[in-house]
């Protein structure tokens, strides 16, 4: 992102637009995600009886968070006050133009506080909503607002795992709030899920608070189509369950790939088109309906960071139907990113608008082509569970697995009877608060104003639903233990408690009992599973036994006399859409009886379930809810309907809602049942996963197990650790196979000492394609593929190979000339090659050309030549080689090599003649000037490793910062910091680590001690095959 000074002529006076009629090419739109959440929900010392905004966090700094940071950059203070009216000023001319925006009600709240106070100097002001109203102000030629505000849960919560009761309140409160931010008039009929969760259950909720259309993933309407093409290793999440693909098939299908790392395949015109979806009340079976408008989620990404055309719309847009044209809305967040920056709302929105107006598209607004096109009743289409792609390690799986990571046990793997995770004990946490807060004010009664503000004549009641919905706040969950998010769910749930106790002790208990939305483990049982539940495996994912479990937490101030797991079949193994059977607790003629099975209580742990480095409660639950679970066993090739009852002592019964699986008869057997590989067999160049299953082995119960890897007869060898995958029961890596392979060599071990060799014979895969030569030709002239790098250095990367070459022996004639790569060797100074004058870095290889005859080979760390593996070189016009990088770093690609040609004269102690780049002039190589970078690639595998978080505080700092990061399986971590140019500044950490959370501080100088000067500089984490990057920012 970078910004840039600008005069803002638009802020004028707008001039109507011309009428036009309504168009019927594709249509787009934007919708532009604001949110910040409580980040202290413990009560206010400045305010009893409510929580804490932002002010008061930031002034009495009770957050770990740093709430100054992210609430002082420059970028978001004119995304929460004018920068998207002015980016809609910049569209007036075009008839129906216009955005949606979504700002959660507790991102308005900390806003209000801020400006209220005149907060560092006035940054936010006492009307800072006014540019919005101003805007919402401007009407297209439709009548509608050019600028809409629409509806978000008010504290950020994943509304398909909150409440009814929880969700309803939450939407309430987003409604009173609405007239304060964007003043009188009628709210909006629009809404934005949280993270764009959505599943149908929120429909009746929804209408009932008022909202006609609702934004979902496109991922989802295109998942439930019958004909859906999965494949893991795209997908990276479960595949979707056959329960859930009741859309027709359609046939053709998008295949876009994002930066994320996961293909979009999203059917077109069906799924960029609005339809409706139904929820029906398994009770009485009325029918809730309502608006859904597929969200482009791959083009959503890529139109969020960088200027972006309209190339991916002209992609589809020959299948349009004119009479019900596509809507093709941008939904991401409006406050991060490059989507949160000036050149985002003043370049990139009026450019892309303005380029799609001149291809025949409509740039419009959701309400204004709903109003031109309405959605017929009979459209009606099932949207699978689940959010966006967006999401670190999620990709749109249906369980939300990024903020309801199943339980496991100590070695991480799934245990759902005596397992434990962060984010599983949130949610055991506020459902037992829910049900004494819904109890409370089923007693007392409750004013919902006074749940919004709870002033000084606000009862307890409407008080503790106040510090309860603070709680559900996603972004505690999606941060897991990061900081001190593990604890915040609980400090609000405990401030509701202390309200909602004395008033459940003193009257009448009329509520039932409290029970979160069941769960089940694996989400496919006898069919596959993806992504990074299961590992991410390739092709059609790994197999999955019929038996699953499913889990849920209970709770009743009164305690609990049953809970129930109800369980029946399908008759004929399809979900009739012409019939609601499936979905009423009644049934009828095409699903059996409900079975009623007890299910297992276990009393959820209040703390840390065993010692957890990552994990510092500070601050405990007063109550926590029960889990209940239970295995289902026995069920093949059936369609299941289940759901849970509870009844609590007093009599008072609940039943979740009716949820559907599709149970098949067991995923296919893998080749071997100790150690195979994935494919089964392995091609040159291209990636493998190897899977090792320890059951009965000398590797079995290990805590870690490690892959000893080789090649071709065990050349370039390896040792590296493994995931575990508990779904397959098995170690996994994944990992490309080199170019130059033949076979695949492998044994197992638990680095402390015992191996696994298969009883002496190791193991041996064939590969085919190996052995093959360089897309480098070596004749001694410039490769036509090479990046200049510098000017007299050229490098480029292909298929595994790494080709570098320089011309510095046509200005140093007579010469030594040298071209270094520093890769994984440290930073401690080194005497020069061949005994040269002066010092280096330590290089990983280097490749030298002899002034005085013009011979040149390749050397190695210990300048032994040739290197082992496939090293080559030419020397004519350039000094150029090539190598395969798998030769050289059997374990793994460095994060990035630097490279450095140097010139020396040809005598022993011959000095530094000349370099490139061109250095300090010192003599030495060992200043980040004396090299330049050349980046390979990390992610080299198809398939991502499991997600890392990288997060820094305070940021911006001086004189240090604190990074912080997390790794879901082992991995050798490499953590450094470049400046702004791309050339390293220092290396913070390079070393194996195992799964857990991190900390490691910068103080702001380089490798040699120097101070750096103010300014920006990136952090990049590299983990085993994945990285993530991290924009830092030292104040001077």
């Amino acid at each position: 992102m970078y910004r840039r000074l600008m005069m803002i002529v638009c802020l004028a006076l707008p001039t109507a637009a011309p009428a036009a009629h309504a168009g019927t090419g594709v249509h787009t739109t934007y919708l532009w995600h604001m949110h910040q959440p409580i980040y202290w929900p413990d009560e206010s010392v400045w305010g009893p009886g409510r929580y804490e905004t932002a002010y008061e966090t930031i002034t009495l700094g009770h957050s770990q968070n740093d709430e100054y940071a992210i609430f002082d950059k420059d970028d978001r203070i004119g995304d929460y006050q004018h920068y998207p009216k002015d980016a809609i000023s910049s569209i007036l001319d075009l008839p129906e133009a216009g955005a949606q925006v979504s700002f959660a009600g507790a991102l308005m709240e900390n806003i209000f506080s801020l400006g209220d106070a005149g907060w560092n100097g006035g940054r936010y002001a006492s009307d800072w909503y006014s540019h919005y109203r101003t805007a919402r102000g401007w009407s297209n030629t439709a009548g509608k607002p050019r600028l809409e505000p629409v509806l978000v849960g008010f504290h950020h919560a994943i509304g398909p795992l909150l409440d009814d009761n929880a969700l309803r309140m939450e939407l309430a409160l987003a409604r009173l709030i609405y007239d304060d931010a964007w003043g009188p008039g009628e709210v909006s009929h629009g809404f934005f899920p949280a993270e764009m969760c959505f599943s149908e259950r929120m429909i009746p909720l929804l209408v009932e608070a008022g909202v006609a259309w609702t934004v979902v993933p496109d991922l989802h309407v295109a998942r439930a189509c019958a004909d859906y093409p999965y494949q893991a290793n795209l997908d990276n999440c479960d595949p979707p369950n056959p329960a859930d693909q009741t859309n027709p098939a359609q046939g053709v299908y998008t295949s876009h790939t994002i930066s994320r790392g996961v293909t979009l395949k999203v059917p077109y015109p069906y799924g960029f088109t609005p339809h409706r979806a139904e929820y029906v009340d398994p009770d009485g079976g009325g029918v809730s309906s309502l608006v859904v408008v597929p969200a482009a989620n791959a083009m959503g990404w890529e139109e969020g960071y960088g200027l972006f055309g309209t190339g991916g719309v002209d992609a589809i847009a020959s299948a349009n139907n004119p009479a019900q044209p596509m809507l093709v809305i941008f939904a991401h967040d409006g406050d991060n990113a490059w989507s949160g920056g000036c050149s985002y709302y003043y370049e990139n929105v009026t450019q892309f608008a303005h380029a799609a107006a001149g291809q025949g598209y409509t740039p419009t607004t959701v309400a204004t082509y709903l109003q031109h096109h309405p959605v017929p009743a009979g459209d009606v289409v099932h949207v699978e569970d689940g959010g966006w792609v967006n999401a670190d390690g999620d990709f749109g799986s249906p369980q939300y697995v990024n903020w309801n990571w199943p339980p496991v046990n100590a070695s991480g793997q799934f245990d759902i009877p005596g397992g434990w995770a962060e984010d599983e004990r949130n949610w055991a946490v506020l459902t037992a608060a829910q049900n004494s807060v819904e109890t409370a004010a089923a007693i007392a009664g409750v004013d919902t104003s006074q749940v919004l503000d709870p002033g000084p004549a606000a009862g307890d009641a409407a008080r503790a639903w106040h510090f309860l919905l603070a709680g559900y706040e996603s972004g505690y969950m999606y941060y897991g233990a990061v900081l001190d998010m593990e604890i915040k769910a609980t400090l609000a749930c405990n401030e509701a408690l202390a309200l909602a106790d004395p008033i459940v002790a003193g009257g009448a208990d009329t509520v039932a009992p409290t029970v979160w939305l069941p769960q089940r483990l694996p989400w496919n049982p006898g069919g596959f599973g993806g992504g990074s539940l299961w590992g991410y495996p390739g092709g059609q994912g790994a197999a999955m036994s019929s038996d699953f479990h499913v889990w849920t937490f209970v709770h009743d101030v009164s305690g609990l006399a049953r809970v129930e797991l109800k369980v029946r079949a399908d008759a004929d193994g399809t979900n009739d859409p012409a019939t609601h059977d499936n979905e009423l607790y009644a049934g009828g003629p095409d699903v059996g009886a409900w079975t009623a099975l007890p299910m297992n209580q276990r009393v959820m742990p209040l703390g840390e379930p065993w010692e957890m480095g990552e994990i510092d409660f500070t601050e405990l639950p007063q109550v926590i809810a029960d889990q209940y679970w239970l295995e289902l066993t026995g069920y093949e090739d059936v369609l299941l309907d289940y759901h849970v009852e509870a009844e609590d002592d007093l009599g008072h019964v609940k039943r979740s809602p009716i949820q559907h699986v599709w149970v098949g008869a067991g995923g296919a057997a893998e080749p071997d049942s100790v150690a195979w590989t994935d494919p089964a067999e392995p091609v040159a160049g291209e990636t493998v996963t190897v899977r090792y299953d320890p059951t009965g082995r000398p590797l079995k119960g290990a805590l870690a197990v490690w892959i000893h890897r080789g090649h071709s007869g065990w050349q370039g060898v390896t040792d590296g650790p493994m995931s575990y995958s508990a779904g397959a029961g098995a170690w996994w890596v994944t990992f490309t196979v080199p170019a130059s392979a033949t076979s695949l060599d492998f044994v197992f071990h638990d680095n402390a000492g015992t191996w696994d060799n298969n009883g002496g014979a190791d193991w041996h895969v064939a590969v085919s394609g190996g052995g093959g030569e360089p897309p480098f030709v070596m004749d001694g002239l410039l490769d036509a593929a090479a990046d200049q790098l510098d000017v007299c250095l050229w490098a480029a990367e292909q298929d595994g190979w790494l080709y570098v070459a320089t011309d510095s022996h046509t200005a140093n004639p007579g010469a030594d000339i040298f071209i270094l790569l520093h890769g994984d060797g440290g930073f401690v100074p080194q005497a020069a090659p061949w005994a040269k004058a002066g010092q280096s870095l330590p290089w990983d290889a280097y490749l030298a050309r002899e002034g005085d005859n013009s011979w040149s080979g390749w050397f190695d760390a210990a300048e032994v030549t040739p290197p082992p593996g496939d090293f080559r070189q030419a020397t004519g016009t350039v000094l150029e080689g090539v190598f395969l990088l798998d030769d050289s770093y059997p374990g793994g690609w460095p994060a990035e090599l630097d490279l450095a040609v140097a010139a020396y004269g040809t005598a022993d102690a011959g000095a530094l003649l000349d370099q490139c780049p061109a250095g300090d002039g010192d003599g030495d190589l060992v200043m980040p000037a004396d090299w330049v970078p050349v980046w390979v690639p990390v992610a080299v595998a198809e398939t991502p490793a499991p997600v890392m978080r990288l997060a820094a505080h305070p940021n911006p700092f001086n004189p240090s910062t604190r990074l912080a990061f997390s790794l879901w399986a082992p991995a050798r971590a490499r953590l450094v910091i470049f400046d702004a140019r791309g050339r390293r500044v220092r290396t913070l950490l390079d070393a194996p680590r195992t799964a857990g959370l991190y900390t490691v501080s910068w103080d702001g100088h380089d490798d040699t001690g120097r101070p750096m000067p103010g300014g920006v500089y990136l952090a990049r984490l590299t983990a085993g095959r994945q990285d993530a990057t991290l924009k830092l920012s030292l104040v001077k």
